[in-house]
């Protein structure tokens, strides 16, 4: 079986595949100059995170200031029109987790944290900070019609913050952020498919399977850290980074965001 930061790598590296491609269309119009550098900050995360050359990482993080500038400069006279400002959100969040990454491969300790939880925090930092708000922020923006993402913008940012306190630290907080995110993202999904009405029956699939698979994963986060299964008899080192953590990255997120570029095909060109 895998080692813990052989997994966690894995995991990462998928998610800073998938991230940037996924913020230039939503919100970068499709820019060929941050397509053109994302290869080489890729192949920066490759070299740094195998520990060949740790000090590449530093790429990365400038990858990611760089497509946040770019945002601004695109959007700069429309910012603050039609909620455009939610689209800076993935792309501060980008620069979260890579200055976590930064600190895992290079070793430097942030906030006493070493290379293992360095990398949790970068985990979470890009898939539900960059990824899985790329989806909300977008869908916010596009839609004028979704009144209420701001406001769950604003509660996955809170609980985001909880959570990464209280999971090294204050473990009550923790719990209550993992009971709020329990709650908070079903309410997310039922919330657009009730505004938004899909009409591709693919996209009515891949929303099921998003909506069932984040149950799931939040079931084992939350029986994980109430006590609720029986750790004698399952591993539940296990449960939270080849299930949990596993299914967030391979089917929770991802399945979300399928569903809105599929059903974009259903829309006509402007």
């Amino acid at each position: 079986m895998l080692g813990k930061i052989e997994y966690l790598s894995i995991i990462l590296c998928f998610g800073y595949t998938i991230s940037p491609l996924v913020c230039n269309h939503f919100f970068l119009e499709n820019s060929k100059l941050y397509k053109q550098f994302y290869y080489v900050a890729l192949v920066s995360v490759f070299l740094s995170i195998g520990g060949y050359l740790p000090q590449l990482s530093f790429i990365w993080l400038f990858y990611c200031g760089f497509g946040l500038y770019l945002y601004i400069n695109i959007h700069k006279k429309k910012r603050f029109i039609n909620k455009h400002w939610l689209g800076l959100l993935p792309f501060l969040f980008s620069l979260i987790s890579a200055t976590w990454f930064v600190s895992g491969t290079n070793d430097f300790q942030l906030l006493g944290y070493d290379k293992t939880w360095s990398f949790y925090a970068s985990i979470h930092g890009c898939f539900i900070g960059w990824l899985y708000l790329s989806g909300i922020c977008y869908l916010a923006i596009k839609h004028r019609n979704l009144v209420l993402p701001t406001v769950f913008v604003g509660f996955i940012s809170s609980l985001f913050l909880v959570i990464a306190i209280g999971i090294d630290q204050w473990g009550g907080l923790k719990k209550f952020g993992v009971i709020g995110y329990l709650i908070l993202f079903p309410v997310i999904i039922l919330y657009i498919l009730n505004v938004l009405k899909p009409k591709r029956r693919f996209s009515k699939f891949l929303y099921l399977i998003h909506f069932i698979s984040i149950l799931f994963s939040l079931s084992i986060a939350l029986g994980k850290e109430f006590v609720l299964f029986d750790l004698d008899l399952i591993n539940s080192e296990f449960m939270m980074h080849f299930l949990h953590g596993g299914i967030n990255a391979i089917v929770v997120i991802p399945s979300f965001l399928m569903a809105i570029l599929n059903e974009e095909k259903n829309e006509p060109s402007p």
